[in-house]
């Protein structure tokens, strides 16, 4: 951005996927907010998360859903968090049924090293869904 010049609002076009807008279109009829608040909180909140990763003191916890007889997925996620002693604090896991469980685990440190811990776990061949959720920074 040239010296002196401010921005006061970005009016910007975004393509999106047919299941995307129909999705988008939805909560937009249902919470009764306009298209571009949606956007906005939107991307607040992903700024918010890009910034609190590049903080030095962060907590967070991290969320996987994974299918435990999937080869050795219990096994590889708990190697990965004894690789991070550091940040680890405490790990919570739950039984959803037969074959699927839920991890929790909680983390403190540098941002960049949170991240890098969660892109390893998210990678577990078995792992069905992975979020990182920022709480403090």
């Amino acid at each position: 951005m040239p010296r002196g010049v401010v921005f006061t609002a970005l009016k910007i076009g975004v393509y999106l996927p047919e299941d995307i807008a129909e999705k988008l279109i939805k909560v937009r009829d249902e919470k009764g907010l306009s298209l571009s608040r949606i956007v906005q909180l939107a991307l607040y909140n992903y700024l918010a998360e890009e910034e609190f990763l590049r903080s030095d003191n962060v907590t967070a916890v991290i969320g996987l859903v994974y299918d435990h007889g999937m080869d050795r997925a219990d096994v590889e996620l708990t190697d990965i968090q004894h690789h991070y002693l550091g940040l680890v604090i405490s790990a919570t896991h739950i039984h959803l049924d037969e074959r699927n469980c839920l991890l929790a685990i909680f983390v403190r440190g540098r941002g960049g090293e949170v991240a890098k811990l969660f892109e390893e776990l998210r990678k577990v061949k078995g792992v069905k869904s992975a979020k990182l959720m920022t709480l403090l920074a």
